[in-house]
Order: structure tokens, then C-alpha cells, then sequence
């Protein structure tokens, strides 16, 4: 299993650069590399980003680093890096998707849709709460091309629609995993719920 950690949001909607939003005394982006690390030996590990601090921590904790200069270009151009990249090296056939603004995901979580879709015979996973899904997800190299195809606004959720029967669900109990934090309230309210 490859990890992709998409991080080259511009965070409009916080009115500032979130990733370095202070978590716990490390900052956010620190936060979320120890959350991956702990569910997961992955194969390979990319980060896609705009800020040279970020990618850099992120090289020195062995992750392949490819900068976005278009973030503005939407989610969709810093997934097609990371599909392009993986395309050039020796991939494991399969990437799990994560962003760098979803701090109260927990490493079990993590771990729990990487198993389940490893356990069964589907091509697609997602984390599902209710009937809200969110991040993390997983595709297999076989959807490498249709990714690359994207519109600017779009992301994983346009291939999970269309290829459905070939998704696995991977239920979780707490909607607050699902939470990204982009806007400051959002922020204020995970400070609370993180002890």
C-alpha cells in the first residue's frame, strides 16, 4: 500500500495557512504525519505541497516530496502529481489518499480501511460516517488513468460515484474523524476535542 498525502490547499475559507495551525504544541502538518505513521508501513509515501518547511519535514521522514506550484488549480492537479508520479516507480497497486488538515482521524481508522480493503475483493475504499463519506480512500493502479483526467474541482468521490459496485465502505462510528479543519471554528472546536 502507497500513501498520499494531498497538502497544497490554499485555505481560503481559514484566512491563513492552516497546516501550520498549532495542534497539541507540534504543528498541524507534524500532527498528521505521526496519525499516518502509526496506522501503516507503507511502500511508498508522497506528499504533495506548496510550502518548503512542510515538504521538507516530510522528505526527512522518507516521503517523496512533489511541490505544486498551481494549487489554485484545485485538488484535482496535486492528485494527478502524485498518480503520475507513481506511475514512474515501482507502486504496490494500490494508494491510500489522506489530507494534511484532519486531525482528529485516527491512526485505528487508518489501519481499519487499509485491512478491510486488503481483505476483500474490491478495487475502491472509502470511509463512510452515516452516510457522509470522507477521507481516507483507496484506489488500485487500475484507476491510475482516470484520475489523471479529473476537472480542477474534482477529486476521488467522482470515481467512487462511478464505479460503485466496486467500492468497499468502511463504516466508523465517529463523524468527527471526517472533519477538516477549514475554517477557524472548525479549528477551535478540534483544539477542544483533542486532549
Amino acid at each position: 500500500m502507497d500513501l498520499v498525502i494531498l497538502a497544497a490547499g490554499e485555505g481560503k475559507r481559514f484566512g491563513g495557512y492552516k497546516l501550520l495551525a498549532d495542534i497539541k504544541g507540534v504543528k498541524l502538518y507534524q500532527y498528521m504525519e505521526k496519525i499516518y505513521k502509526r496506522a501503516y508501513d507503507f511502500d511508498n509515501k508522497i506528499i504533495v505541497g506548496k510550502d518548503t518547511e512542510i515538504l521538507d519535514y516530510y522528505k526527512k521522514n522518507g516521503f517523496i516530496t512533489i511541490y505544486n506550484d498551481k494549487p489554485e488549480l484545485g485538488k484535482s492537479r496535486s492528485i494527478k502529481l502524485a498518480v503520475e508520479k507513481l506511475k514512474n516507480i515501482e507502486n504496490s497497486g494500490s494508494v491510500l489518499f489522506g489530507v494534511c488538515d484532519q486531525p482528529l482521524l485516527s491512526s485505528e481508522t487508518i489501519s481499519k480501511i487499509i485491512d478491510e480493503f486488503q481483505k476483500s475483493n474490491k478495487t475502491i475504499s472509502s470511509v463512510r460516517c452515516k452516510n457522509r463519506l470522507g477521507n481516507p480512500c483507496i484506489f488500485s493502479s487500475e484507476y491510475f488513468d482516470e484520475l489523471l483526467l479529473l476537472g480542477e474541482e474534482e477529486g476521488g468521490k467522482k470515481l467512487i460515484k462511478a464505479h460503485i459496485c466496486e467500492v468497499l465502505f468502511v463504516d466508523i462510528e465517529n463523524e468527527d474523524e471526517l472533519l477538516d479543519i477549514d475554517t477557524k471554528e472548525a479549528y477551535s472546536y478540534v483544539l477542544e476535542k483533542i486532549h
